[in-house]
């Protein structure tokens, strides 16, 4: 699976690439060079290795799908929405992330910065975010008394949801363990294995506890 997810990874970065650098040349291999590797993997055995090319020539192509139907401003990153057009796209996509958050809060700001990463190593994944000032009717119904807020959506119903960093270890979480947790949710099917954004996070967080 580590092969799998090198070549996912590898072949995700050079579509990114190439959505945000239209403009310029950039070297990659296609698809049919990377499935080739695992053709002439000799590890494998012929059926294993048919299933594996089978499961991966389906996964590259819907990385093709995402990256042909998604504006190159909204791929791989984080899409700051309003609440309206935030209810509307919740329904669209089999999986959604959004957070609530307010800028100046420290634990906020280690959200965005984790989800981030995420939307860059996980094209085919929607992630959202709004200020919970911008999002009032949505605060009153999820009833947020805390930030950050994120809720995950399963086809437009609320799947699970992290009241600041409660589930992910508290003030020491990382990225690691947000991919650990989403895995566990079925939300994505992969582990990471190379940080395209990985950034040092401060070591004391300041709380950040909202009363709205």
């Amino acid at each position: 699976m580590n092969k799998d997810s090198e070549i996912l990874e590898q072949y995700q970065k050079s579509q990114l690439d190439k959505a945000r650098n239209s403009d310029d040349e950039i070297a990659s291999e296609d698809e049919d060079e990377l499935l080739a590797q695992l053709e002439n993997d000799d590890s494998l055995i012929t059926k294993y290795r048919e299933s594996r090319i089978q499961q991966l020539s389906t996964a590259l192509k819907d990385i093709n799908h995402t990256v042909k139907t998604t504006d190159s401003q909204d791929l791989g990153n984080v899409i700051e929405v309003s609440e309206k057009t935030l209810m509307d796209s919740i329904v669209k996509h089999p999986y959604s992330i959004i957070h609530f958050y307010q800028p100046n809060f420290p634990k906020c700001q280690i959200m965005n910065t984790q989800l981030q990463l995420l939307a860059e190593n996980h094209l085919n994944l929607k992630i959202f975010k709004i200020k919970a000032e911008k999002a009032p009717f949505l605060v009153d119904k999820l009833h947020i008394q805390v930030l950050p807020f994120v809720v995950i959506y399963k086809s437009g119903q609320e799947l699970d949801r992290l009241i600041g960093f409660e589930k992910l270890g508290n003030d020491k979480f990382n990225y690691d363990a947000l991919e650990l947790y989403l895995s566990r949710l079925r939300v994505i099917q992969r582990r990471s294995i190379n940080r395209t954004i990985r950034k040092q996070q401060q070591s004391d967080s300041e709380e950040s506890d909202l009363d709205l």
